[in-house]
């Protein structure tokens, strides 16, 4: 399905038929053990620059585990990279919490254009939303940090970016069901934006939840009121971490020949 890269994330609350992992419990605690932390650059330091600075530059600015299995091993690798023109020495401070497990190859040195290769593994026992990060810490620059994401998608959810409904006569409806299905034991929150109305066509419903391991339908009823080819086109938003909204057009019509088709199918029948 087309992915639309801006629309509202903004959710109502609803209410949940089902207790298992609601959203609003998905969230990792990441307090830090005081065991873990490497040296005291974790405690005097600030990290707020993302990406790169003069000196670093940060490939990808961020690791993203999307979608998981529980008890399966997980790897990501991040490229540190010396930009500047001169040789450098960086500090990395590792991940933190037990989730996640960061090895890299210390250099004393980084020669610019070469860069440091950091593993970072992660192997999910619960299914939840878990978040750590990587400091730099770079003297004379601003230090870095890169954020290191772990989530439960919706990876089974196949939305065509075009329906074409049946023609149908006017006086009459055809309905179409859109099914929003989840294989994990989460329930998702979803929302339905028509961002292109058309008075032809009626979507039901427009907010709710997929159930955890379950199906949820949005039914869009097509009936037409004059001759003519009509569209609708619908957004779809997922209530989950570093979603992007899905865009759908319908489109359905009808002609003067169906209402004369159906009456001589009526006739027929009457004989």
């Amino acid at each position: 399905m087309e992915v639309a890269h801006s629309a509202s994330e903004t959710f109502t609350d609803s209410q949940r038929k089902k207790t298992p992992l609601p959203l609003c419990q998905l969230v990792e605690d990441t307090k830090i053990s005081p065991s873990n932390v490497p040296h005291h650059l974790l405690e005097t330091q600030t990290y707020t620059k993302l990406k790169s600075n003069s000196a670093i530059h940060a490939e990808p600015s961020a690791l993203h585990f999307s979608g998981f299995k529980l008890g399966k091993d997980y790897q990501r690798t991040l490229k540190l990279i010396n930009i500047s023109s001169e040789v450098i020495n960086i500090h990395i401070i590792p991940t933190q919490t037990k989730h996640f497990q960061t090895k890299y190859l210390k250099k004393h040195r980084l020669v610019p254009g070469l860069s440091y290769t950091v593993k970072v593994h992660f192997c999910p026992k619960e299914w939840r939303y878990f978040y750590d990060c990587i400091r730099v810490h770079c003297k004379g620059e601003e230090n870095l940090q890169v954020p290191v994401h772990a989530y439960p998608i919706i990876d089974d959810l196949h939305i065509p970016t075009h329906i074409t409904i049946p023609a149908v006569p006017l006086g009459q409806s055809v309905s179409h069901v859109i099914p929003l299905s989840c294989s994990c034991p989460i329930d998702f929150e979803f929302q339905v934006y028509i961002i292109q109305p058309h008075k032809a066509f009626s979507v039901q419903p427009l907010s709710g939840v997929i159930p955890a391991n379950g199906k949820v339908e949005v039914t869009v009823t097509f009936r037409p009121f004059q001759y003519d080819t009509s569209q609708v086109t619908l957004q779809v938003v997922i209530s989950q971490f570093n979603s992007k909204p899905y865009v759908c057009t319908l489109s359905g019509s009808s002609s003067p020949h169906l209402a004369l088709s159906q009456q001589e199918k009526d006739m027929g029948h009457a004989r």
